[in-house]
């Protein structure tokens, strides 16, 4: 079964849907179910494509998710980070303008990743509103607790970046911006495109 696409209605469409059979994704808003219900099947398509064609992994050609998002849900997220870091075909990331919170985190999750000079990546501690009791506060804070541990494991296992670095952003409540350069540096990107 190829990749089957509906025929396109406007000229978003189109650029969208030829930008898939060439193995290209964006994800260029908040992030939530729908956006990352379209990732994960397109990157799951094309792995079973290469597998049925029976290309060696090495010789697949690559997936290329370009990423301009101010982040989003955590949990929708993380189901982007899974496709990418279990796909067989190579994922490789692009930021073209901005990586944010959650969308810095699918971002880190590419095999390899790539920016571009005037891009800008924000971490920060993972934020909910939550309201209730006590003890439904106490379980959302459990939560978040993991969550944010997920997130700082996966940006330390694939980059640079220290425990310590992290731990004082939360600390401080901060917003943490940082550039290509800065993410060269850490190991958050391999090459900055030019």
């Amino acid at each position: 079964m190829d990749l089957v696409i509906e025929q396109p209605t406007g000229l978003f469409d189109k650029i969208f849907i030829e930008a898939l059979k060439e193995r290209k994704i964006y994800l260029n808003q908040e992030i939530d179910a729908s956006v990352i219900e379209i990732i994960c099947a397109t990157i799951r398509q094309i792995n079973w494509e290469d597998t049925k064609k029976n290309i060696p992994v090495e010789q697949r050609e690559p997936i290329e998710v370009y990423i301009s998002s101010p982040g989003g849900s955590s949990y929708d997220g993380f189901a982007a980070v899974n496709a990418i870091v279990t796909s067989k075909t190579p994922v490789h990331t692009y930021c073209e303008g901005y990586a944010m919170s959650m969308g810095l985190a699918i971002f880190a999750a590419g095999h390899k990743r790539f920016a571009y000079p005037y891009t800008t990546f924000m971490y920060h501690e993972v934020a909910s509103g939550v309201f209730g009791k006590n003890i439904e506060i106490e379980r959302q804070n459990k939560e978040n607790k993991r969550i944010q541990g997920m997130y700082d494991n996966l940006l330390m296992s694939r980059t640079e970046m220290k425990k310590t670095q992290l731990d004082k952003v939360k600390k401080d409540s901060l917003d943490w911006f940082f550039d290509a350069e800065e993410a060269l540096k850490m190991g958050l990107i391999h090459e900055i495109v030019k």
